[in-house]
């Protein structure tokens, strides 16, 4: 009887895995895409910071915040670049990471998130983006 190792399983199914994940990062953007309506219609009902149970503008926030978008968006773009090694993909990439760092980093507070769109335009981009790299490695 021969010892099944993790590593056996994964080794030589990487593209199954990344077009996993790009699946589930389709997902999680076109759900925030769909009811991005009822979260700026949700975010408007919201008096002042004091409402919140969480100060949006601490340093824990920001954290989970950066590490969220590590693994939403910044993760993506580091497989990307890896994988296509293209020069316009490494551009792309990271004028995508630069506007999601600026948005982790300057679009904290309640005011700013009531007015700003970033987050729906990143969304957006993102979608496209995973559109394109999962037709890519399929089509590789």
């Amino acid at each position: 009887m021969r010892c099944f190792y993790l590593g056996e399983l994964l080794y030589g199914n990487e593209e199954i895995y990344i077009i996993v994940y790009c699946f589930i990062l389709l997902w999680i953007n076109l759900d925030y895409l769909k009811d991005y309506k009822k979260i700026k219609t949700g975010l408007a009902e919201i008096a002042s910071e004091e409402d919140l149970e969480v100060n949006p503008e601490g340093l824990s926030m920001v954290l989970i915040d950066l590490l969220f978008n590590f693994f939403r968006r910044w993760l993506l773009y580091i497989l990307a670049v890896l994988i296509i090694g293209n020069i316009f993909v490494v551009i792309v990439s990271v004028i995508l990471f630069a506007i999601s760092l600026y948005d982790v980093l300057f679009n904290y507070s309640l005011a700013k998130l009531k007015k700003s769109n970033l987050k729906f335009y990143l969304a957006g981009l993102d979608t496209i983006y995973v559109l394109i790299f999962v037709f890519y490695l399929y089509l590789s």
